[in-house]
C-alpha cells in the first residue's frame, strides 16, 4: 500500500485499484480488531499478550493505512462533481470507526500518551480485562463492524461511480 501513495490518480483502472487496496487494507483493519475482543488475545478477563500499540491498530484514523490512502486521494478524487459528496461520508463514517475503536482500545491497553515512562519499559501497555470490560468491548465490537460494513458499502458506490465517468470527463479532471 505505501507504493500505491506514492503514485497519482491516473485512470479509473488505477482508482479502483486504489479503493480495492483501501478496502482490504480496512477490511484487515476490523479483524484485527475483531482478534482483539473475540481472540485469544485478552478472551476471558486474561492479560493481553501481544505488543498491541499504536502499530498494530492505529488509534488515529489518519494513521492506518485506509486514512492514508483517503488523505492522499481525497482531493484527486474530489475533483470529479460526481463524487465528491461520497467523500464526507467515507470521511465521518471512517473517524466514527475510530472513534469506536478507541473505546475497545481503553478496555484493553493503557493509552500510549498516558503511559509512565517505567510502564513502557515493564510492559507491554495492556492491562487485566474483567467480564463486564469484555461485554462492554464486545458491544463496541458489534458497532464497529456495523460501521464498517456501512462504509464498505459507500465505497461499493463510489466503485460504481467511478466505472460510469465519462471519458471526456475523466480526462478534464485528470490533465488538471
Amino acid at each position: 500500500m505505501n507504493e500505491l501513495l506514492n503514485k497519482s490518480v491516473s485512470s479509473k483502472a488505477s482508482m479502483l485499484q486504489y479503493i480495492y487496496d483501501a478496502k482490504r487494507a480496512h477490511k484487515e483493519w476490523v479483524r484485527k480488531a475483531d482478534r482483539l475482543v473475540n481472540g485469544l488475545d485478552g478472551y476471558q478477563g486474561k492479560k493481553v499478550s501481544l505488543n498491541v500499540d499504536k502499530t498494530f491498530i492505529p488509534l488515529d484514523s489518519s494513521s492506518c493505512q485506509f486514512g492514508q490512502w483517503f488523505d492522499t486521494y481525497a482531493r484527486e478524487l474530489a475533483k470529479f462533481d460526481s463524487i465528491g459528496r461520497f467523500l464526507n461520508r467515507i470521511e465521518g463514517h471512517h473517524n466514527v470507526l475510530h472513534s469506536t475503536y478507541a473505546h475497545i482500545y481503553s478496555i484493553f491497553f493503557v493509552i500510549p500518551e498516558k503511559r509512565s515512562f517505567l510502564h513502557k519499559i515493564v510492559t507491554f501497555n495492556s492491562k487485566k480485562v474483567s467480564n463486564l470490560e469484555r461485554e462492554k468491548a464486545c458491544i463496541h465490537l458489534e458497532y464497529l463492524k456495523k460501521s464498517s460494513k456501512e462504509l464498505i458499502e459507500v465505497l461499493e458506490v463510489l466503485e460504481d461511480k467511478i466505472k460510469v465517468l465519462d471519458y471526456n470527463e475523466l480526462r478534464n479532471v485528470l490533465s488538471k
